[in-house]
C-alpha cells in the first residue's frame, strides 16, 4: 500500500517533509518525495493523505495493565485499545501489578499465555526485583528473564504487599546484575525515611493538602541521590520512573542515569487537587506550580529522556473513597500521552520536532532495545505510524475512552490536532471517518469508521517484543 502526500516527521529532519510512504508485509519499505511512489508502483493500493501529518507510532514504556490479577482495574485488551486511540503503537507493561508478579520464568510464561490473545498493539514486558527476594534469587531472576524482558523494575517505597520495597544492599546487587545482563533497572525513587518524617496523622477528615505534603519533593531528590551512590560505576543502568521534581532529573543526568516524566507532571500541579481531587492522585503526586515550567525545559533540552503515562486506572469505588489518603493513586493516561504532547509540546512550540519524536518514541525505543524495529519512520522498520489532522482539535471526553477506568484529570481539555488513524505493522488498528476523505483503499474501507473513532484490530493482533538481538 502507498500512503501519499503525507507531511511526515522523519528522523534527523527539523521540518516536516511531504512524502509518499510504501508499506508491505508490515514493514515500511520506502519513503520518497510526494507523488513519486504512485508512479513507480501503479498497481498498489493507494491512499491520498493530503492534509494529514504522519508521525512514528508513540511508545508508552510505563503502563500497568493489571493482567492477570487486578483486571477489575484494567486488562490488556482495554488498555491496548486505549493506547491505540491515543496513537500509541507499543506499550511496555510493569511487572508489579500482576499476580503473581513477573519475577520468574513461570510467572512470565503464565502472563504471556493470558495476554497473547488480548493486545491490539505491540507490547513488551519488564521483569521485577523486590525486597522479599534474596541476592541469589535476584541474580537468578535477571539471568533467567533477561532474554524475554526489556528491563527490570524495583521500588525504594512500595504500597504493595506482593512487591515490597528493596533494601539498599539488595538494590546494589540488583543494579550490578542488571548491568551485567545489559538491561536497565527502573526505580520508583522516593526515600522512605523522608516520607516517614513528613507523614502526619491528620484528623478525622484528611485533606488533599495532607496527601501531597506527605510526599514532598525532598523524597525524590534524596532517593535519586542515594540511588546514584548505590549504583556507582553502574549508573548508566539506572532509569528513574515518573520524575516530577526537576532537581532530581538534573541529578540523574549529571550522574549518568536516565529518567522519564509523565504528562500529568507537565500539565498539573498541587493547586489542582482542590479542583480535581482523586482524578489527579498519583504516587508520587504532582508538585509545586514552578515545577511544570522547569520540567518542560528539562524535557526540551534532553535532561529528561522521554515521557510516559504510568497508566494505572481504577474503578470508582477505589478512587472515590472520600479520603485522600486511601483513594487509589493512578491515572489511565496512555490515551492522552501523545495527544497532549503533540498539542502542548510540539504545536505549542515547547518542543522541537526532533525532541518531540525523542520524547514520544525514539528515546524509549533506544533505551529498551527496540530501535531496530520501532521508534522512527525509516525504511526497514515496522510500519507503525499515526496519521494526524493538524487542522482539527480533540475535545477529551472520558466517556469515549476505551480503558476500563474513565477517571481522568484531562477531562474537558481541548488539544490541538486530532488522530485520524493508528497503524501497527501496516495494519489499521484505530481509525476515524476522517480517513474516508482520501481515495480510500479496500483494506481501510472495509471498516466502518466512526467520527469518534473505531478499534478495528482483532484481539491478539499485538505481538510480544523482545530486546534486539546483538
Amino acid at each position: 500500500m502507498i500512503f501519499s502526500n503525507l507531511l511526515a516527521a522523519l528522523p534527523g529532519e527539523n521540518e516536516f517533509r511531504k512524502v509518499d510512504i510504501q508499506v508491505s508485509g508490515g514493514i515500511l519499505r520506502a519513503i520518497a518525495p510526494a507523488g513519486t511512489l504512485k508512479q513507480s508502483f501503479p498497481e498498489e493500493e493507494y491512499f491520498d493523505g493530503e492534509g494529514l501529518m504522519a508521525f512514528p507510532g508513540a511508545i508508552d514504556p510505563h503502563v500497568h495493565f493489571d493482567e492477570p490479577g487486578f483486571t477489575h482495574r484494567e486488562d490488556f485488551f482495554h488498555g491496548t485499545c486505549e493506547a491505540a486511540r491515543g496513537g500509541v503503537t507499543t506499550v511496555i507493561d510493569m511487572p508489579c501489578t500482576s499476580l503473581p508478579p513477573v519475577t520468574s520464568m513461570e510467572a512470565l510464561s503464565g502472563k504471556l499465555e493470558i495476554i497473547k490473545t488480548k493486545a491490539v498493539v505491540d507490547y513488551a514486558l519488564y521483569g521485577g526485583l523486590h525486597g522479599a527476594m534474596t541476592q541469589r534469587q535476584i541474580e537468578a531472576a535477571v539471568q533467567s528473564l533477561k532474554e524475554h524482558v526489556v528491563g527490570f523494575k524495583t521500588y525504594f517505597v512500595s504500597g504493595m504487599d506482593t512487591f515490597p520495597a528493596i533494601s539498599p544492599e539488595l538494590f546494589r546487587e540488583a543494579i550490578k546484575a542488571c548491568a551485567d545482563a545489559d538491561r536497565p533497572l527502573l526505580l520508583h525513587a522516593e526515600d522512605a525515611d523522608v516520607l516517614a518524617q513528613f507523614r502526619k496523622h491528620p484528623g478525622a477528615e484528611p485533606t488533599w493538602k495532607d496527601y501531597y505534603a506527605s510526599r514532598p519533593m525532598e523524597a525524590e531528590i534524596i532517593a535519586c541521590r542515594r540511588a546514584l551512590e548505590l549504583a556507582g560505576e553502574n549508573s548508566a543502568t539506572l532509569h528513574v520512573v515518573h520524575v516530577g521534581t526537576d532537581q532530581a532529573a538534573h541529578l540523574l543526568k549529571k550522574g549518568g542515569a536516565s529518567c522519564e516524566t509523565c504528562a500529568h507532571y507537565l500539565a498539573f500541579d498541587e493547586t489542582d487537587f482542590e479542583r480535581l481531587g482523586a482524578a489527579l492522585k498519583t504516587a508520587p503526586p504532582v508538585k509545586e506550580p514552578a515545577q511544570k515550567a522547569l520540567l518542560w525545559k528539562s524535557l526540551a533540552d534532553g535532561t529528561i529522556s522521554f515521557v510516559t503515562s504510568d497508566h494505572a486506572g481504577a474503578p470508582d469505588y477505589e478512587k472515590f473513597t472520600d479520603n485522600p489518603l486511601t483513594a487509589y493513586g493512578g491515572i489511565p493516561g496512555t490515551g492522552t500521552l501523545f495527544p497532549y504532547l503533540l498539542s502542548e509540546g510540539l504545536f505549542a512550540g515547547r518542543l522541537s520536532l526532533q525532541r518531540f519524536l525523542e520524547a514520544t518514541c525514539s528515546a524509549a525505543a533506544q533505551r529498551y532495545g527496540l530501535d531496530d524495529r520501532k521508534g522512527s519512520l525509516a525504511p526497514g522498520k515496522d510500519a507503525d505510524f499515526v496519521l494526524v489532522d493538524p487542522e482539527a482539535t480533540t475535545h477529551f471526553t472520558p466517556e469515549k475512552m476505551f480503558s476500563k477506568s474513565q477517571i481522568s484529570p484531562f477531562a474537558g481539555m481541548r488539544f490541538a490536532g486530532r488522530i485520524a488513524g493508528t497503524f501497527v505493522r501496516g495494519e489499521l488498528v484505530y481509525g476515524t471517518s476522517r480517513l474516508h476523505t482520501g481515495n480510500i483503499p479496500h483494506s481501510i474501507s472495509k471498516h466502518q469508521l466512526s467520527a469518534e473513532g473505531t478499534i478495528v484490530a482483532a484481539q491478539g493482533y499485538g505481538k510480544n517484543l523482545q530486546w534486539r538481538k546483538k
